[in-house]
């Protein structure tokens, strides 16, 4: 059984005298039986052991650059304040994985969810009631799910961080002075005392100012809900690429760090090369049955049209490989 599943789960946590089956049954009474409060008190204790252990392994799994650590205290402060902010910045700097690490890192606390660019209402219940792990029917409608995940989401003190946040504003079937539904939904829960972090890119403002062009809806209670606005910087320093490229490539050598950060630096893609370069280097070196890749690999997955958008980029992040590693031991680094 995966870690993480119900056997698992009575495995790690059922008394020693319990077995098999037994251990199941008695995990299920223990979720669900008002009158189980002895058996809690054994437990806790080791649920509380394995919460730890997981948090641990996800921590060791990021690189800690300035956009996860602007994050991080964005959204603690959202679970301190209970209020709402608001976290912007362009595309592929890594704001999806540090906030569903963050996410990962308070389990029971907080709730992850990508706003799907669907615009019918039942996508988007869905979408939450998912990340809420709420069960969804095969014929689900949305005047079965919202009631629950409302009751989910006032009935605690969960975090709810939406990502994706410009597919709440509606794209077309509006009419003057017309609501936005999604919006206005989560303005509802903001008012019911819902802790909302609303991760965005600058579409979300030029969504909002087609829709409100439009509509003539006034925006500004919506805006007078959000308690604090990071802007995040557009670009991370060579350091901090360097910390994704290991992360990415644990054992890879400096020079293969390097060219990765470099390459990351002048691709469209930006963070993405770095992911996308390793993983096209990890198939090659498999290919030549090897479990992990090395520098011939990296610069062979460089050169693949597949990862590398123009070969101006490769050439460039290369040069610049060199030129640092020729520069005299005490010069300067970037």
């Amino acid at each position: 059984m995966f870690a993480g599943g119900r056997r698992w789960a009575a495995a790690e946590i059922a008394p020693d005298w319990l077995h098999g089956e037994d251990r199941e049954r008695w995990l299920a009474g223990l979720c669900l039986d008002p009158g189980t409060n002895l058996d809690l008190e054994v437990a806790l204790p080791k649920v509380k052991r394995l919460m730890a252990d997981y948090t641990k392994q996800k921590t060791d799994e990021i690189a800690v650059t300035q956009i996860v650590s602007a994050i991080n205290e964005a959204l603690d402060y959202c679970s301190q304040s209970k209020g709402v902010v608001m976290i912007s910045g362009r595309p592929r700097l890594g704001k999806t994985v540090a906030a569903r690490h963050w996410v990962d890192q308070h389990p029971g606390r907080a709730r992850f969810c990508e706003v799907p660019s669907s615009p019918d209402d039942l996508s988007f219940f869905t979408a939450l009631a998912r990340a809420l792990g709420i069960t969804i029917e095969s014929n689900a409608k949305r005047k079965n799910l919202q009631p629950r995940i409302e009751a989910a989401l006032k009935g605690g003190d969960l975090i709810l961080v939406l990502d994706e946040t410009m597919n709440c504003w509606p794209s077309h079937n509006y009419r003057q002075h017309s609501r936005p539904a999604r919006i206005s939904w989560i303005m509802e829960m903001i008012n019911s005392g819902v802790s909302v972090a609303l991760l965005v890119t600058p579409n979300f403002f030029s969504n909002q100012q087609d829709y409100l062009e439009k509509s003539r809806w006034q925006d500004t209670q919506f805006y007078g809900r959000i308690e604090r606005y990071i802007s995040l910087p557009d670009t991370l320093p060579i350091s901090d690429l360097e910390k994704v490229a290991r992360a990415w490539l644990p054992h890879g050598n400096q020079r293969s760090i390097e060219a990765l950060a470099d390459y990351a630096n002048l691709s469209q893609k930006y963070l993405a090369a770095i992911e996308h370069t390793v993983k096209q280097a990890l198939n090659l070196a498999k290919q030549d049955g090897r479990d992990k890749p090395s520098w011939p690999d990296i610069h062979r997955a460089m050169m693949t049209a597949g990862v590398m958008p123009s070969d101006t980029a490769l050439a460039a992040a290369i040069e610049s490989a060199a030129a640092r590693r020729k520069a005299p031991a005490n010069g300067s680094r970037r």
